[in-house]
């Protein structure tokens, strides 16, 4: 039977080509059946390369052989129906990579000896390395999304405690000289500051710093609250005053500020935001230093020594909180990323 093909470059054999005869291949190949994937053999060539292509098919059944440029699909040959290949020559007209692409009609795979011969057009290009090296690529698809964008992380202010009480004297009869303050921090705090001052003195020094901050950027930041700017590190101190009381706190629980209030022994303060005889303090509390209790209050306590004299006194306790600053953008994201397999040309 006739065989039909298209031969798109073919090398006469009284071409001469100066360079030395190279066997390049001489494999028993297991050429894939119809209903599989065809047999891809890769090598590189150099331009003017002729190829010698022999194929013993040893079960005599047609095969369909192509032989292409790996990058542009470009067919140098292919026949639909073939036997065997004897002696197919073949020039190579540019430098790259081909495939040797061979399928059985058959419906299973069948053996063939396969022999693959290059001619290099000179001696220059002898020793052209025709082993296929491949690469892994990844190709990406991108798309774009419009989605709230985390620009940073400010600090807010949240006036948890602002209140004015008496303590009454020791040997007042019908009031306490003790009192307690309850209060619980809000979600996300960073960390709290807390004043105390005993009578109007301490107030308005109080105030008087916070006049220090009513212009600029720190008047925006605290709205012109001296504790706040403290809490922000915007002021480093705050007013101590003299004064003609004092008093002692502490930071506890519920059930240690209950034992406090009542004067009953066995209670304990934390270590953290306490005073003995104090005009006025303050402090600055991080969370990680913040007790944790069961009902998630806390409690300052505060006592009045003296056995004549009440006290009037002002707390403030304000706490600050993550605040995260977002802003709508327009992002680029990978929608999709295909990996492939890509062959790496040898220099010349």
């Amino acid at each position: 039977m006739a065989l039909s093909g298209l031969l798109l470059s073919f090398s006469s054999a009284t071409v001469a080509q100066s360079g030395k005869v190279i066997k390049i291949a001489d494999l028993e190949v297991q050429v894939a059946g119809s209903k599989q994937p065809a047999t891809q053999l890769q090598y590189a060539f150099q331009a003017g390369d002729v190829l010698v292509l022999d194929l013993e098919n040893k079960a005599k059944v047609n095969y369909k052989v192509t032989v292409q440029e790996y990058f542009s699909n470009s067919p140098l040959y292919s026949i639909e129906e073939t036997k065997k290949l004897n002696n197919l020559r073949l020039t190579v007209p540019q430098k790259s990579v081909y495939t040797i692409i061979l399928q059985s009609l058959s419906d299973i795979s069948t053996k063939s000896h396969f022999t693959l011969t290059r001619i290099p057009k000179s001696e220059a290009t002898q020793n052209f390395n025709t082993l296929v090296a491949w690469r892994t690529i990844q190709d990406t698809t991108w798309t774009t999304a419009i989605e709230k964008v985390l620009v940073k992380n400010d600090l807010k202010s949240e006036t948890v405690v602002d209140k004015t009480f008496r303590l009454a004297s020791v040997t007042n009869l019908t009031s306490n000289n003790r009192s307690t303050e309850r209060f619980k921090l809000p979600a996300n705090t960073k960390h709290w500051v807390y004043w105390v001052g005993v009578g109007q003195e301490s107030v308005e020094a109080l105030q008087e710093t916070g006049k220090t901050l009513a212009k600029g950027a720190a008047a925006l930041l605290t709205g012109g609250n001296p504790l706040v700017a403290f809490g922000l590190g915007l002021l480093p101190q705050l007013p101590q005053v003299k004064s003609s009381g004092y008093i002692s706190y502490h930071l506890f629980n519920k059930n240690n500020a209950y034992l406090f209030k009542e004067d009953q022994d066995g209670w304990k303060p934390y270590a953290v935001a306490s005073g003995k005889d104090v005009l006025s303090d303050y402090g600055k509390v991080l969370i990680s230093q913040t007790p944790k209790t069961d009902d998630g209050y806390l409690y300052l306590g505060f006592q009045n020594p003296s056995t004549i004299t009440g006290l009037d006194l002002t707390l403030k306790v304000v706490a600050f909180v993550d605040n995260p600053v977002y802003q709508t953008r327009t992002v680029r994201k990978p929608a999709k990323i295909t990996t492939r397999r890509e062959p790496i040309l040898a220099a010349d």
